[in-house]
């Protein structure tokens, strides 16, 4: 196979004066056709194999292209699942803080409820022990109003003063009796009517028994 620098070089053997020599010519000439046909032959075969390599290329090019919209469609699938995943767990914990405040805020309003209650329960107490404070005073003051053993005597001592016995030894007539006995009737009205008003007005109110107490 000749190259470019024999080809550029080449020299033929002179025939004579005016020319080369025949067989030399055709030797060189056969050998740039040889050397052409085997150019032309490894040419074929490179674009045989630039043709394989250009689909090859074409293949990887397409293969290329179906892994990244392979990767891209991962990726977004990726990308959705990773967003649905934090839109849940943000759900989630907003769902969680919602109900845990809706707990708290119901316990408080069931204490608040309770405090009401309780309150109540002091205040109505509080009524009542001042009811029954008042009711005991004015049982104090009622019984304060009860004769005493000294005022009993006073006042047995003044109807002894006002009415003093004396025996006689002669026989009273009916009359005399009759008469008597209707000043003491008359002495004794005031007194048992007052005793009537005090008991009917002042001691109504008291109230006696084995659970009642005046505290």
């Amino acid at each position: 196979m000749l190259t470019i620098e024999e080809i550029k070089d080449i020299a033929f053997r002179r025939a004579g004066m005016n020319g080369y020599r025949a067989d030399d010519v055709d030797e060189f000439i056969d050998d740039v056709i040889d050397t052409i046909e085997k150019m032309k032959a490894e040419k074929a075969d490179l674009l045989r194999k630039m043709d394989i390599l250009a689909t090859k290329i074409e293949q990887y090019r397409n293969d290329e292209e179906t892994v990244r919209n392979a990767l891209l469609a991962s990726q977004k699938m990726a990308d959705k699942a990773q967003k649905e995943a934090k839109d849940k767990a943000a759900y989630i914990i907003k769902a969680a803080e919602k109900k845990s405040r809706m707990i708290l805020t119901e316990a408080e309003m069931a204490t608040e409820h309770e405090k009401d209650k309780y309150e109540a329960v002091l205040v109505e107490t509080a009524k009542l022990r001042k009811e029954m404070i008042s009711l005991y005073k004015k049982h104090l003051a009622l019984l304060d109003e009860f004769p005493t053993e000294e005022v009993a005597q006073e006042r047995r001592e003044v109807l002894d003063e006002k009415y003093p016995f004396e025996p006689v030894e002669d026989i009273i007539n009916s009359d005399d009796i009759d008469v008597e006995e209707e000043m003491v009737q008359a002495e004794v009205a005031p007194v048992k009517e007052e005793v009537k008003e005090h008991k009917s007005d002042k001691f109504d109110q008291l109230k006696f028994g084995d659970n009642y107490d005046v505290e």
